[in-house]
């Protein structure tokens, strides 16, 4: 099987040579890697499991990326996969995967892609790496099930050029492929950014089709900025979530401050952030959940507050080392989780407080 890959690759890139048909190939990648001490508290359950320690690979990847430019047109694709550094393993083309052309109309992609949406977050994460210190959990309910911070599937996605600084993109996404189904379920995700010097603004819309139930809309909206003044860097982003069931309605507010201060060759970093209790017309006792157990439930003391504090320290363009505390602090009725690397344990129910300490290498490659 080795041989026979090897001869076909050999052919291709013969006929490729004699037909003048070379593409330009990048291979790139990135190892995260650190080392937790996590723990749980708040309640019963939670004070009794106390905290573990562990090595957690953060949003790692290995991708391959090729272009061709043909009149004008730069034609694209890119494979990328996620990696397990910490134990080995992890799935073939599982993380941004597409195909595309590029030229003077912009950027048009069809494949497996970040949305607009979750894009938008880079204002107020302004970390490089992620880890238990990301807040797409507690920010839009993490990347699966019914959260809006995704990769999403079957997906076409448009970015438009620049235009004296303002940029648009869309982004249509199929959940399920059941043709010809009323329950199918799709998305749309959009944005308008804009850029100058060392301001970034963006404002982000997505809503999901079919998603819970079938004949339902559930939608959020968000708002970002950052500005980079030198000798500290802010950003402050905003969100509002509506679910809406054959029950009635779930809503919810958050919104998050980061600020990062420059010493020698790294960074202080500091973000703080609140999600508003859940309200709606909705009865009491209601749930919808997200990813990796982050959930909303209609009810009493539903709010939840974020905090993280760490410092980055660059080795050199592309590596860093990193070190993290992190901690939500969930109100009775409230369940969210870290956005990467969650403890999805029985003893983090509604009321749990997760928080962790970490240490990291990431290298981009």
């Amino acid at each position: 099987m080795r041989f026979t890959l090897i001869s076909l690759s050999l052919a291709a890139a013969a006929l490729a040579a004699s037909s003048g048909a070379y593409a330009q190939y990048t291979l790139y990648g990135r190892a995260n890697v650190d080392f937790e001490k996590t723990k749980l508290g708040g309640t019963p359950a939670a004070d009794a499991f106390a905290g573990n320690q562990r090595v957690s690979s953060n949003s790692s990847r290995f991708g391959i990326r090729a272009s061709k430019q043909v009149d004008g047109l730069t034609v694209f694709a890119q494979v990328e996969s996620g990696v397990s550094w910490d134990a080995g393993g992890d799935t073939l083309a599982g993380r941004d995967t597409f195909a595309g052309l590029e030229g003077l109309f912009g950027k048009f992609r069809i494949g497996k892609m970040d949305t607009p949406m979750k894009d938008l977050g880079g204002l107020t994460d302004r970390f490089k790496g992620t880890g238990i210190q990301d807040d797409g959990g507690i920010a839009l309910l993490g990347g699966s099930g019914n959260g809006f911070s995704r990769r999403q599937n079957n997906s076409l996605r448009y970015d438009s050029p620049d235009f004296a600084g303002f940029g648009a993109s869309v982004q249509y996404g199929l959940e399920t492929e059941d043709k010809g189904s009323s329950e199918q379920k799709k998305l749309v995700s959009l944005s308008l950014n804009y850029r100058i010097a060392k301001l970034k603004a963006a404002a982000a819309y997505e809503q999901h089709r079919n998603f819970i139930e079938p004949g339902f809309k559930d939608n959020v909206w968000r708002i970002g900025a950052n500005y980079d003044f030198g000798f500290l860097n802010l950003g402050a982003g905003y969100n509002e979530i509506t679910y809406k069931i054959a029950a009635g309605t779930l809503k919810r507010k958050y919104g998050a401050l980061s600020a990062a201060v420059p010493v020698g060759q790294g960074a202080f970093s500091l973000r703080v952030s609140k999600a508003g209790g859940v309200s709606g017309t909705a009865p009491v006792g209601t749930t919808v959940a997200g990813a990796d157990g982050n959930q909303l439930y209609r009810g009493d003391d539903s709010a939840a507050r974020y905090y993280l504090a760490g410092y980055e320290h660059n080795l050199f363009k592309g590596a860093q080392l990193y070190g993290y505390w992190t901690k939500i602090v969930n109100g009775a009725g409230a369940n969210y989780r870290f956005g990467v690397n969650p403890l999805n344990l029985a003893a983090a129910d509604r009321g749990a407080d997760p928080s962790g300490i970490v240490i990291g290498l990431l290298y981009d490659f």
